[in-house]
């Protein structure tokens, strides 16, 4: 097909035209007039059909000269003959050029109509396809605007709809375009545009489309807005017919649709149930076929109520006494009502029933019975106390756990107040009132509150209470039942107290870091503890040399009248219950721990019983013991172990804060005896610890003295003098420092502690410090020097290691918070404002110390302050604040420019790739006001810091739970299935048991998270194959308090941390960490771990062979009483 047309192109081109002339024209010289005359009229018909006017006009004078050429040569020239020739060729030339020429303007609009025509289907063909994708359709319809167009390959088009834009692949606006606006509804909702991208020929209205391209444009415009009408009604019907849809679904009842003729049109997901037929089955059947109703007492069909109401078109209703037949057989007791669908002319369009199921009702009364004896029987035997009581205050049961809990049995609480005199002998205004509210409200939980048992004991129940209706009297009825949480509230107040101290441990650390006072030191980590740490009658105690004495240096919140601040007291008491010497120091013992309230005679008599327990440590410096800390609270059996450890390390840390100090007094002491002795000493020479020398002020040696010949690395003070024959140029390892000196002596004529480096024997570089003054001798210009002068290498050396640990942090290497106090002081000048101030704050650093431990935790804190230190400029100063905050100090910078170095800050922890990504909350302030206080400057960027850190919580936390999530997912063989087929048991299960919504959703939360404690286990020991060692094993129980702690961090999640700390428990105490038995371990742990249990040994593991079903619910019924809660595994399999 293209080498024809493309023959057919060459033979309509002007150079096929030229190369026939020619061969025309030598034909016409070689051969006679008969020849050439047919030759010439078909070159003229050729010229005429290709080239049109212009061809027939060429052709007719090209034929005329070589007719006459022809003659002349042949010398044969007829005039006649020869114009006959011309005529007919003119003539012919003439007709064939009319005829073409009409021939092709009619095949012109032809094609444009077909154009037209072509487009027109095109946009309907598409509008057919595309239905209701809109998006389609508009880039269909637009492709096929062009190809309709005259110069179609230079047409392009677009469609703007709703702000959307549809356009061919080259469109661009030009000034050659035509367009039309879409309207709906007379609303202007887009527009058509097409153009063309070069100029041609005007045709119509001054412009370059033809009148039939315009007629072709509103065509099209008019389709495409029938189009988007029809689409937008369709769009309407459907949305309509879905909420029809989703109506009727959601209607409790069942509904049946019918026509006037009783076919079925329409039965809802209820309907279908009930009768045992779908919709697409009843469709157009007759109503009494699948609605079969009889008398429920005889079994007599009755008749269907569709046909009463299309009868009397009014509402009916059925009997009590009404069962429906389903399809299948099954019968169920309905209650129901027709009622007729009506036209606004009040005709009956047709019918709606609707119908329920009320088989239950009938059985009610029977399963009421049986409720009332499985209630009374549920009551006495429940395992948790229970009370019935009414509203005039009478008592009218208690079960037996209630009786053998309090102490009490029901013949001494015969009403309300006699209870609330036994068990609450403090709070009885109170607790009337409670109770008292509790029935005007209905209130379903009390609260937890403190009962006093019969034989003393304090007890915690959490009391939830139920309304019971009225008995016979019209009495209105209230159960309550207890939890005895009297454990959960101690493990609680356990964890309360070690946040206390943890909190402590952090204030005291940045008080050490700061702190350079020992009496100052010692007041406010006191003050700390007491505040933080809840502790009340706090002391501490310096021990004399001989250890025989103690000195109370400070005391907190002092009750007792034998311990004030500068007393001293013997530290060894004879007799006596405490002996610190014997204790703490003979034994080598670094605590003494007294849990119950004793009098300690003179030291610790302490009145009112202020102290029920006390803990005293011993404070230690310089591998001395130094003092003792002495802790106190009112509580009895206060102290356990893990507190103990712990303030074992906050006295530890207090330790290291007075050993700071000491050795920092020490040192300033030690320069203070130093310069003493150099001043003392001066004039020795030979013998002198100190180099002694005389010089003159052109650079020669006069005189030194051994000491200095050794310290410059000679053997002799001849070998040295001969070294140097120019101080300036020799020794001095900055020339110009020796000019400095030469110009101070001058001026003052003595200079002391001038320091310099200097060059020894073998070109080391040495500190040395020197004084001197000019002597009074004098030769020529030149003045002599005599002095002093010591190695001050390796002091300088310490000094510049003792200042770079003062000023910075040990862990990150960066500035620490005594330099960046100092540098605020000295660059707060106008000069360097805008002075601005960076703030940050390192997320979730203490949920992750919790769970992978302070090393990790630290290296976290190194990776923020490097990228804190790399995004930072080099005249910026980086400082580590405090345990997790970091301040950058911007002299001559704005907030727009300090805004950025957060933007690059942010940029690097995007970039940053790891399980644990950092996470910093920042925040920016600047001063601009020479007035303005620049530590006000840093809270302000403080608080602007914690405002992030606040709106990024959420976001960070969760960011932290998914990196934990993900982490374990890939260390352990813990699989999404799993977790999938445990909340599907979990499902079943609860419904079973009877949880209530919110236990069902805890329930399902227990399976998701109750393995995130493994995040904190290693993966060689989770994947195992073969059987753990004993230490493997007390990794992996760790892994409940671990994530005990990790859900106690997270509000959506700290409600499960109790039962995810002892879903390893066993039924028979043998469990861990608590060893819990029987129903001390919480309801849903106990349901968690046979749910795992079970889903672990029917999908096996890689150490051990998936069972069948069967045999996983032999081996929970065998386990059942040691490791499972017996009515549990019951309920289970029930649920399976």
């Amino acid at each position: 097909m293209e080498k024809s047309t493309r023959i057919k192109e060459i033979l309509q081109s002007k150079a096929a035209a030229f190369i026939m002339a020619a061969a025309i024209i030598l034909i016409a010289l070689l051969a006679r007039l008969e020849v050439i005359e047919p030759l010439i009229i078909l070159f003229v018909i050729y010229c005429s059909l290709s080239f049109a006017k212009k061809g027939a006009v060429y052709s007719t004078i090209f034929a005329i000269s070589v007719l006459a050429i022809q003659d002349l040569y042949n010398l044969q020239i007829d005039i006649a003959q020869y114009l006959i020739e011309v005529s007919v060729i003119i003539i012919a030339s003439f007709y064939i050029y009319k005829s073409t020429s009409s021939l092709k303007t009619l095949n012109f609009e032809l094609r444009e109509r077909v154009k037209e025509l072509t487009g027109l289907y095109r946009i309907s063909e598409a509008a057919e396809s595309s239905k209701t994708d809109l998006d389609q359709l508009l880039n269909e319809v637009v492709q096929g605007i062009p190809p309709s167009y005259q110069f179609s390959k230079d047409c392009e088009a677009r469609i703007i709809y709703q702000g959307n834009e549809y356009q061919t692949s080259n469109f661009r606006e030009t000034e050659w375009s035509q367009q039309n606006p879409l309207k709906i509804n007379n609303k202007e909702v887009g527009k058509i545009e097409v153009v063309y991208l070069e100029q041609h020929p005007v045709q119509d209205q001054g412009t370059v489309f033809l009148k039939e391209e315009f007629d072709l444009l509103n065509s099209i415009t008019a389709k495409i807005t029938n189009i988007l009408k029809n689409l937008e009604q369709e769009k309407e019907i459907k949305e309509q017919r879905r909420f029809l849809s989703i109506t009727l679904n959601s209607i409790g009842d069942g509904l049946i649709v019918t026509d006037k003729e009783g076919r079925v049109k329409r039965l809802n997901s209820i309907a279908e149930d009930l009768t045992g037929w779908t919709l697409d089955e009843a469709k157009n059947k007759d109503i009494r076929e699948i609605f079969i109703i009889v008398n429920s007492k005889t079994g007599v069909e009755v008749k269907n109520p569709v046909e009463k109401v299309l009868k009397h078109g009014k509402i009916v209703g059925l009997a009590n006494h009404t069962k429906l037949i389903a399809r299948d057989g099954s019968e169920y007791h309905i209650a129901d009502s027709a009622a007729p669908i009506k036209t606004d002319e009040d005709n009956i369009y047709g019918t709606v029933m609707v119908f329920r199921n009320v088989s239950k009702n009938y059985q009610m009364r029977e399963i009421i019975r049986q409720r009332e004896k499985m209630f009374s029987t549920a009551i006495s035997e429940a395992p948790f106390p229970i009370m019935i009581r009414s509203d005039d205050g009478e008592v009218i049961t208690v079960n037996s756990s209630w009786e053998n809990i309090s102490g009490y049995k029901k013949e001494e609480i015969p009403d309300i107040e006699s209870w609330i005199n036994k068990a609450y002998r403090g709070r009885k205004t109170e607790m009337k009132g409670i109770i008292k509210d509790a029935f005007s409200h209905n209130k379903e939980k009390a609260g937890d509150f403190e009962i006093q048992t019969k034989n003393g004991e304090k007890r915690i129940w959490e009391f939830s209470t139920a309304s019971l209706g009225t008995d016979e009297k019209g009495r209105k009825l209230l159960i309550s039942t207890a939890v005895d949480i009297t454990r959960r509230k101690k493990a609680e107040k356990e964890l309360k107290k070690l946040n206390e101290i943890y909190r402590t441990l952090s204030m005291v650390n940045q008080l050490i870091v700061r702190e350079k006072s020992l009496n100052n030191l010692l007041q406010e980590a006191a003050q700390i503890t007491s505040e933080y740490g809840k502790y009340q009658n706090i002391w501490i105690g310096k021990i004399n040399s001989s250890h025989e004495k103690i000195k109370i240096l400070t005391t907190i919140e002092n009750n007792c009248s034998y311990i004030k601040k500068g007393d001293s007291h013997d530290l060894k008491l004879e007799n006596q219950v405490l002996n610190f010497k014997e204790e703490l120091i003979e034994q080598g013992k670094d605590s003494l721990v007294i849990n119950s309230s004793q009098n300690l005679n003179e030291l610790e008599s302490l009145p009112d019983n202020h102290c029920g327990s006390r803990a005293f440590f011993l404070l230690r410096a310089l591998g001395k013991p130094w003092g003792v800390f002495s802790f106190c609270t009112a509580e009895e059996n206060h102290f356990d172990q893990r507190e103990i450890e712990l303030l074992k390390e906050l006295t530890g840390d207090i330790s290291l804060g007075i050993e700071k100090i000491i050795n920092e007094q020490r040192r300033q002491e030690s320069e203070r005896k130093l310069k003493i002795s150099e001043k003392r000493y001066r004039q020795l020479f030979e013998n002198s610890p100190v180099g002694i020398f005389k010089t003159t002020s052109d650079g020669r040696v006069q005189m030194i003295n051994p000491h200095l010949a050794k310290i410059l690395g000679f053997d002799s003070v001849e070998e040295t003098i001969m070294h140097y024959n120019h101080l300036g140029q020799e020794l001095y390892v900055n020339p110009e420092r020796r000019q400095q000196f030469i110009s101070q002596l001058k001026e003052e004529g003595m200079i002391n502690n001038f320091v310099y480096q200097a060059y020894d024997k073998n070109k080391n570089i040495l500190w040395l410090e020197m004084n001197a003054r000019v002597s009074k001798e004098k030769k020529d210009e030149n003045f002599a020097i005599e002095g002093f002068s010591w190695d001050i290498t390796e002091r300088r050396e310490s000094e510049e290691k003792i200042k770079y640990l003062g000023f910075h942090d040990k862990l990150t290497g960066l500035y620490n918070r005594a330099f960046l106090e100092e540098e605020i002081k000295r660059v707060d000048t106008p000069r360097q404002q805008p002075i601005s101030i960076i703030m940050g704050d390192l997320n979730n650093l203490k949920l992750i110390n919790d769970t992978y431990g302070h090393q990790v935790g630290d290296q976290l804190i190194k990776s923020a302050a490097e990228m804190i230190n790399n995004s930072c400029r080099d005249e910026d100063i980086i400082a580590r604040w405090g345990g997790d905050e970091f301040v950058v100090l911007l002299p001559q910078t704005t907030v727009r420019e300090s805004e950025v170095i957060i933007k690059r800050i942010n940029q690097q922890i995007e970039q940053e790739e790891g399980e644990l990504a950092v996470s910093i909350s920042l925040g920016t302030a600047s001063k601009t006001d020479t007035d303005q206080d620049l530590m006000s400057v840093l809270s302000k960027a403080e608080d602007r810091m914690y405002k992030n850190k606040i709106s990024s919580r959420k976001s960070a936390r969760s960011s932290v739970l998914s990196a934990f999530l993900t982490s374990l997912k890939e260390k352990s063989s813990e699989t999404e299935e799993h977790v999938q087929r445990m909340s599907k048991m979990a499902k079943r299960f609860g419904e079973k048991v009877g949880l209530s919504n919110s236990e069902q959703d805890r329930l399902y939360l227990l399976t998701q998270m109750h393995d995130i404690g493994k995040i904190a286990v290693s993966e060689e020991i989770l994947n195992k194959p073969g059987k753990l060692n004993e230490e493997e094993w007390e990794i992996i129980k760790k892994h409940t308090e671990t994530g005990f702690r990790i859900t106690s961090n997270f509000e959506d999640f700290a409600h499960i941390s109790y039962e995810i700390l002892h879903h390893h428990e066993r039924w028979d105490g043998s469990g861990y960490p608590e060893s819990l038995a029987g129903e001390d371990i919480p309801l849903l742990s106990r349901m968690l771990t046979i749910i795992d249990s079970y889903d672990v040994m029917i999908s096996g593991r890689p150490y051990k062979e998936a069972m069948t079903e069967k045999e996983a619910e032999s081996e929970l019924r065998f386990c059942a009483g040691s490791q499972f809660d017996p009515e549990l595994v019951d309920k289970f399999i029930e649920s399976l």
